[in-house]
């Protein structure tokens, strides 16, 4: 692991304390992407013996309709990069079953979330959320346009990805703000476009979802290794 990702191990070293100071279970929800990888990584090697992994509920935030074998399967690349090195209690992982019709994995994972999560105002809280931001502003599988998932009450509502048709399944956005501690993860130059963008339209909250949750939030905390 590159020793240069110093916010990767700054968040990782917030996780810990979060995780230390809180009687088990710790419920986790993470998203996918080369953030998510690098994260991963720095945690199945550095902290793989430093943090109480297996006092940790693992959820995610979304994922593609695709089998866990696939390449684009978020959990699929968690349990290439993570779950396969360091052991955790299979009861703990929660995964989204993206082989499933994403209408129907919608409403179950909703459930099973709900079943497991303490509820605050009627949704799920999380004690800590793992964002990423696309280059087009996209965070979660919440893309510009998709108005409704961002005022959608229930936990996790189907999307499909308006570039390629992919159906997916994501926590909705006010799931994403009732979690106690709400942190992006960005990896890259490649991201300085949208985050430039994202200031410069500030006033327009509903342009980008990643610029949502930053303005309904005033403590969401952004890493950015670049």
């Amino acid at each position: 692991m590159n020793s240069d990702y110093f916010k990767a191990k700054k968040l990782t070293e917030i996780l810990n304390i979060e995780v230390m100071s809180k009687e088990s279970p710790f419920y986790l929800a993470i998203s996918g992407g080369t953030g998510a990888s690098i994260l991963f990584k720095l945690w199945s090697e550095i902290y793989k013996n430093i943090i109480p992994w297996d006092n940790i509920d693992f959820f995610w935030v979304d994922e593609r309709c695709v089998p866990p074998d696939h390449i684009e399967s978020n959990y699929g690349n968690a349990v290439k990069d993570f779950f396969s090195k360091v052991y955790i209690n299979p009861n703990r992982i929660h995964r989204i079953f993206g082989e499933n019709d994403n209408q129907q994995e919608a409403v179950r994972y909703s459930e099973e979330v709900c079943n497991v999560v303490p509820k605050y105002n009627l949704l799920p809280k999380f004690d800590m959320i793992i964002l990423g931001i696309g280059e087009d502003g996209h965070t979660a599988s919440i893309f510009p346009g998709q108005t409704h998932l961002l005022s959608c009450l229930k936990p996790y509502a189907p999307s499909v990805n308006p570039y390629d048709g992919m159906k997916r399944v994501t926590m909705t956005a006010p799931a994403i703000l009732n979690s106690a501690k709400l942190v992006f993860y960005l990896y890259g130059e490649s991201k300085s476009l949208i985050m430039e963008k994202i200031l410069k339209y500030s006033d327009n909250e509903y342009l980008f979802p990643a610029a949502y949750l930053l303005a309904k939030r005033d403590d969401i905390k952004v890493f950015w290794d670049r």
